[in-house]
């Protein structure tokens, strides 16, 4: 893959342009990380803050509300579970409970539990339990990625 850059001062706007001869699992990378650039909204307290999804290590829907675990903080955002998901499940979020979202790339370990049940530790080492019926869907999302991150040697 040859990747050229061109400064533009000229130019109204930043551009990128892809161009391809098939659509490989790279360039479904490429493009999942692009729209992983798209920012989103959250509330917390009064205030209106842009979070960008891979800042995010997991997302928990209570009272039909759906609330964004950063490192330190927590923020209110305007979208279902189903919807959120529909967006960013290409930027590595996947369901693990009826009412949770975990970004695989804050994963940092997975440990088994009783009842086949598997405790993820994130990056700020906070535990979340995964629950056996969302363990295939979960394992098959990490799969994935580890073929394509070991496809381009990260």
């Amino acid at each position: 893959m040859r990747v050229s850059y061109d400064r533009d001062s000229s130019l109204r706007e930043d551009r990128v342009d892809i161009h391809y001869r098939e659509e490989t699992e790279r360039i479904e990378v490429i493009r999942n990380f692009f729209s992983s650039l798209q920012s989103i909204t959250g509330k917390k307290e009064d205030e209106v803050c842009v979070l960008q999804p891979g800042s995010i290590y997991y997302l928990e829907s209570v009272d039909r509300k759906l609330f964004a675990y950063q490192a330190g903080d927590v923020y209110q955002l305007d979208y279902s579970m189903k919807h959120f998901l529909d967006c960013f499940s290409g930027n590595g979020f996947v369901q693990i409970s009826k009412n949770t979202i975990v970004n695989l790339y804050r994963v940092k370990r997975v440990n088994t539990d009783l009842n086949m049940r598997l405790k993820l530790v994130m990056d700020n080492d906070e535990v979340i339990v995964l629950n056996r019926t969302y363990k295939k869907n979960f394992l098959d999302a990490l799969y994935h990625i580890q073929e394509v991150c070991h496809e381009k040697d990260c």
